[in-house]
C-alpha cells in the first residue's frame, strides 16, 4: 500500500472491473477470460441464464432488450430470434490460435459505455465487434454476420441465379480501382499492457505498397483489448476491400425473397463463364433432369448438377458416368423432382458458380426485387484468422493466357484541349492470334 501523504494531490486511479451480467445461452459456461464455452452434446432449448461474459453477441442482445440502460423500452425480446443469434455466439467464442501459440476467443468485447449516445450508433458499434449487421423483416429484428462455418467448411449458397431467372437476362457489375484500395490499415485497440490506453496494430499489403505507395486507413476495433483480435480485424478489412472490387446487382421476380441480407447466393452468369452452363428445367424426375438446351460438360472431373427444389432449397447431385444424353442429365437422386421452369447449373473441379454475399434487397413497384451483393470468398476467414492468402475458384472457361502482342508502334502528336497544347502518345499493336472470342446467340 501507498500512503496518501506521498502525493501532493489525490492521485488518478483506474479500476479493472467485470461490468454488468447479461443473459447467455443456458448450455454454456464462462471461461476464465470471460468467453463462453458451449457444452458439447447439450442442445440449446432457447432458455437463458445470467452470467458475466465478454461475448459480444450476448452483450449486443442485452443492449437491445435491457429496459434500464438499453433499448428495452422500444424493443421486446420477442422481436429477436436466438435461432439467428446462437450461431453468431458460437462463432464469436470459438477459440483461435494466436501467433504466440496461445488461444483466445475470435471476438471479445471489454469496454465501458458511460455516456449518452444515439442508440442506433451504439448498436452498430457493438455489432461491428462480431462483423454483424441488422435489418427488419417478418416483423422482427434480424441479425446476421459475416462469418464462416465452425468446422471451416465452405458456406453453402441459399439460392441460385442465372441469366434465365433475372430481369432482361443480365447482371450488372461495378467495382473500384485497385489504386483506391488501402495498402496499410492501422487498427486502434485498448492495450491492457499499457493501462488500456490506445495502441495500434498495422496490417500491410507489401505488394500493393510497392506498386501504389502507402494508402493508409485507420479503423477502431470497438471494445477490443487484444492486439491479435485487432490484427484479425485488419486482415479481414484488407481482404474485404479486395473482394469489394466486384459488386453485383440485378432484378428478379419472386425468387428475390429466397435470399436475405447477409446470406450467400450463387450466380452462374454465362457472360462471365464464357459458356452457357445454366438455365431452366424443362421437365424432371428425381434422377433425370431435362434441361432447356443440349448439355456440354465443362472441363474437369467430378461433374455436378445444382437444382432448386420445390420447397426452395438448393441441392447438388453427382452427374452419372456417361450421364449426359442431349439435353437430359442423369444424376444421383434428388430429395424431390425439380419443378419445370426451376433453375439448374452444372459445375466441375474446373468450373464453379461465383458466390456473392447479399448486401440489400429492395422491392420495386412492378413486383420485382433488386438485389445487391459483393463477391464472397470462403477463404477470407482463414485469411483473417491466420494470415493466409485468398484462394480463388475457377468461375470461367478462359484457361489460356493470350499470346504476346506483336507489331507494337507508337506515335506522338500535339493536341489542343481547352486552349492548352498537350502532347499525346498513341499506341498500336496486333492482338495475339490465340485471343479467345465468345459469341452469344
Amino acid at each position: 500500500s501507498l500512503s496518501t501523504k506521498q502525493f501532493t494531490s489525490i492521485p488518478t486511479r483506474a479500476y479493472l472491473i467485470k461490468g454488468v451480467k447479461v443473459e447467455v445461452p443456458h448450455n454454456t459456461h464462462v471461461r476464465e477470460d470471460g468467453s463462453l464455452e458451449f457444452i458439447e452434446d447439450y442442445a440449446f432449448d432457447g432458455s437463458l441464464h445470467t452470467r458475466w461474459t465478454t461475448c459480444p453477441v450476448c452483450i449486443f442482445y442485452a443492449m437491445l432488450t435491457n429496459k434500464v440502460w438499453g433499448a428495452g423500452d422500444f424493443i421486446q425480446s420477442s422481436s429477436l430470434n436466438w435461432v439467428d443469434l446462437y450461431p453468431l455466439a458460437q462463432y464469436a467464442n470459438q477459440l483461435v490460435t494466436t501467433p504466440d501459440g496461445n488461444q483466445e476467443p475470435r471476438f471479445a468485447i471489454n469496454t465501458v459505455i458511460g455516456d449518452k449516445a444515439q442508440a442506433y450508433q451504439v448498436l452498430r458499434d457493438l455489432a461491428s465487434t462480431f462483423r454483424g449487421m441488422t435489418y427488419w423483416a417478418s416483423n422482427a429484428i434480424q441479425v446476421t454476420g459475416d462469418h464462416g462455418n465452425l468446422d471451416g467448411s465452405d458456406v453453402a449458397p441459399v439460392h441460385l441465379y442465372n441469366n434465365s431467372n433475372v430481369t432482361d437476362g443480365f447482371f450488372n457489375y461495378t467495382g473500384t480501382s485497385i489504386k483506391t484500395r488501402s495498402t496499410s490499415i492501422r487498427v486502434r485497440y485498448n492495450d491492457p499492457d499499457n493501462f488500456y490506453k490506445s495502441n495500434f496494430v498495422v496490417v500491410e499489403d507489401y505488394d500493393l505498397i510497392a506498386k501504389y505507395g502507402y494508402q493508409t486507413k485507420e479503423i477502431v476495433a470497438f471494445g477490443c483489448t487484444s492486439k491479435y483480435q485487432a490484427q484479425r480485424m485488419g486482415r479481414w478489412m484488407m481482404a474485404a476491400e479486395e473482394l469489394d472490387q466486384k459488386v453485383i446487382s440485378f432484378s428478379t421476380g419472386l425468387e428475390g425473397v429466397a435470399v436475405f441480407p447477409g446470406q450467400v447466393f450463387a450466380v452462374a452468369d454465362e457472360m462471365i463463364v464464357g459458356a452457357r452452363q445454366a438455365g431452366r428445367v424443362s421437365s424432371a424426375t428425381t434422377t433425370a433432369i431435362t434441361c432447356d438446351q443440349t448439355i456440354s460438360l465443362p472441363a474437369g472431373s467430378n461433374h455436378k448438377i445444382t437444382c432448386i427444389m420445390p420447397d426452395g432449397d438448393r441441392e447438388i447431385r453427382d452427374i452419372s458416368s456417361n450421364g449426359v444424353n442431349g439435353a437430359v442429365v442423369t444424376c444421383s437422386a434428388f430429395s424431390a423432382a425439380p419443378q419445370a421452369q426451376s433453375v439448374w447449373s452444372i459445375s466441375s473441379t474446373e468450373l464453379t458458380e461465383q458466390k456473392y454475399r447479399c448486401l440489400s434487397i429492395d422491392e420495386n413497384p412492378d413486383g420485382t426485387y433488386s438485389i445487391t451483393g459483393t463477391e464472397f470468398n470462403d477463404s477470407i476467414y482463414s485469411t483473417a484468422d491466420s494470415g493466409t492468402a485468398l484462394e480463388y475458384d475457377s468461375v470461367n472457361v478462359f484457361d489460356e493466357n493470350p499470346a504476346a502482342i506483336t507489331n507494337l508502334t507508337w506515335s506522338f502528336a500535339e493536341v489542343r484541349i481547352n486552349n492548352n497544347t498537350v502532347n499525346r502518345i498513341t499506341w498500336n499493336w496486333t492482338r495475339g492470334t490465340n485471343g479467345s472470342t465468345i459469341i452469344f446467340g
